[in-house]
């Protein structure tokens, strides 16, 4: 009988197709009798030909007592002739059986795979292999069967030697986290999808977020190596309260862990948890180079209440977000209404992409009059959303979802390039030479990618710098006024004005003021409106007129609404006024008409 022809040959191919082993044996079989095999076998024993080359395990085959067959990594333990017989087989070829407490060779362990009758395979979970190294490892002995015959014992064994150790440390590479040794996210989003299987919907357990307040700070303040310190430091703490039961902990990436805690009891006991790992950390490393504690965000989402694994990673994530927007060491539970809100972001975000390659933003302009002569002489240049399913879409439904998600310099960029171009039309239309304010938002003044293509726009359109003002509220200065000073003087040496945009409402003082290149306070319309009946009102747009005036600033009121309002600002010295008593944002063309009759 022919080789492939063989039952017991086939009928175990067949049945471990796809199999290491079964790929093994046919590597063997095309070793032993490469000239005999049919041409129509050719194209089947290539492909298993390479099989014993993909794998770090050892395989030998054994047949009529002798180990016949040895692949690269079993060469690796030892000198291995073939044939060798398993009677003279020395060392690295011995296993220590814990279990039984004895050292058993090769061919004892075959002896003992044949005495388990009817069994095609054997499996020693936790051998040590050699006398010297003793290198944990796995055994499997397999026995071919046949098919026509499943009681006849095979000819052939095939032997894997599994090395545990190794698979651990590709385990470990997969799973923990390098920096630190904890489990690592895909650790944790195996666990927890196991613990939504398992399930009935009555067990609960939640999932906390917990992050490093000012990462980025930090990092440039101390340094990668005091950094990375530090977030050992952080992620020791967190393993020694896994003593807590029910509760896992995970290091998902560089600032920010996870918390697993099963069967919470209430939500007091979740903030419990954060609190007393933000005080262990305080207690031990509580003071840095700048004397400031370390702090953490925290968002925490809830099982059965936020479902699904995307669901409850996403609503932890995105309370950990709502919980940085206000502040340090804020801590937040997710809802499904801020799953909703997420989602309508999301989508929104989308639309405003979809929106700027349309060119569905357009630009309005609202005029800016003198106080003393009552002529135009500028305008706000304000953004609105023709939106072709919901209409005209104003700023604040669209402005601050851009802000968070970072296309907010994308809408800056467009908003530039569309005022210079207009600039340059008015120009050619021999249009009155007037000033255009824009909003300048805190991402784009922190975007050094932002400053270079500010700068590289300005030299294809030389004549247009000297006509634009970038406006600022007080707020986004005063969150980080060494920056925001840096920025402001690299802008005006553009030749672009600033103004000071919402002036009162923040906690900036007139000496910091000074130090900042600002041309222009605009007084928020907060003071302006009512003010003809208030007199706290009138005492502070006075007071900030004189003292703004004391600077070298021009001082500008918006909101103005009545004809009362106008002239009183103009009494106190007020430079130029804005608002719907002289004009609300009109659309290019009615600005034009305006501006051709001014």
């Amino acid at each position: 009988m022919e080789w492939w022809n063989d039952p017991i040959i086939v009928g175990w191919g067949a049945l471990t197709a796809g199999t290491l082993l079964g790929l093994i044996l046919a590597r063997f079989l095309q070793k032993s009798r490469a000239s005999e095999r049919p041409p129509e076998a050719e194209e089947q024993i290539q492909t298993l030909n390479e099989a014993c080359y993909l794998t770090n395990d050892a395989i030998l085959i054994i047949g009529n007592g002798k180990v016949i067959f040895a692949n690269p990594a079993a060469e690796k333990l030892g000198e291995l002739p073939i044939p060798s017989s398993l009677k003279t087989l020395k060392e690295p070829f011995v296993f220590y059986n814990p279990e039984e407490g004895c050292w058993w060779s090769l061919e004892e362990l075959i002896q003992y795979h044949r005495l388990q009758r009817g069994k095609e395979s054997t499996r020693f979970k936790s051998l040590e292999l050699g006398r010297e190294k003793r290198a944990p490892v796995s055994v499997e002995i397999r026995t071919p069967p046949s098919p026509e015959s499943p009681k006849r014992e095979g000819r052939y064994q095939v032997l894997s030697i599994h090395d545990i150790h190794c698979e651990k440390q590709l385990f470990d590479l997969r799973h923990l986290n390098t920096l630190s040794g904890l489990p690592n996210q895909f650790k944790a989003y195996s666990d927890i999808t196991s613990l939504t299987v398992q399930s009935n919907n009555r067990n609960r357990f939640a999932v906390i977020m917990i992050e490093l307040d000012d990462a980025s700070r930090l990092r440039s303040m101390l340094g990668y190596a005091e950094m990375d310190t530090i977030i050992t430091r952080i992620a020791n703490v967190l393993r020694e309260m896994t003593a807590t039961p029910n509760l896992r902990v995970y290091h998902l990436y560089y600032v920010t862990f996870m918390v697993l805690l099963e069967h919470p009891g209430s939500i007091d006991a979740i903030y419990s948890i954060v609190e007393q790992f933000q005080l262990r950390v305080q207690e031990r490393y509580n003071i840095l180079q700048n004397k400031q504690k370390i702090t953490f965000s925290a968002g925490i989402s809830l099982y059965p209440n936020q479902g699904s694994l995307y669901h409850l990673i996403n609503g932890a994530f995105s309370a950990l977000s709502q919980a940085q927007e206000e502040g340090r060491g804020h801590i937040i539970v997710a809802s499904r209404e801020m799953d909703q809100r997420i989602d309508q972001e999301i989508l929104l975000n989308t639309e405003i992409e979809k929106g700027l390659e349309n060119r569905d933003f357009k630009l309005y302009f609202q005029p800016l009059y003198d106080t003393k002569d009552h002529r135009l002489a500028g305008t706000e240049v304000l953004l609105r959303w023709h939106h072709p399913e919901k209409g005209l879409l104003m700023p604040d439904l669209f402005i601050p979802i851009a802000e968070k998600s970072g296309l907010i310099l994308e809408i800056g960029k467009y908003v530039i390039e569309e005022s210079l171009k207009q600039l340059s039309r008015w120009n050619s239309f021999g249009f009155p030479s007037l000033q255009l304010s824009l909003n300048l938002s805190l991402r784009e003044l922190e975007s050094q990618e932002f400053m270079n293509y500010l700068t590289r726009l300005l030299r294809q359109h030389p004549t247009g710098e000297s006509r634009l003002k970038f406006e600022i509220t007080e707020h986004a200065t005063m969150l980080n006024p060494a920056l925001a000073r840096q920025k402001l003087e690299e802008i005006r040496r553009l030749g672009i004005g600033i103004s000071l945009d919402d002036f009162g409402t923040g906690y900036s003082s007139f000496s910091h003021l000074a130090e900042f290149p600002i041309e222009t306070l605009k007084i928020d319309r907060s003071f302006v409106t009512g003010m003809t009946h208030d007199l706290s009102k009138q005492h502070i747009v006075s007071t900030i007129t004189k003292l703004g005036h004391s600077l070298g600033m021009t001082i500008v009121a918006e909101g103005v609404e009545t004809k009362e309002e106008a002239i009183l600002l103009g009494s106190y010295g007020v430079d130029y006024l804005q608002g719907y008593y002289f004009s609300r944002p009109l659309p290019q063309l009615e600005f034009q008409y305006l501006l051709s009759h001014s």
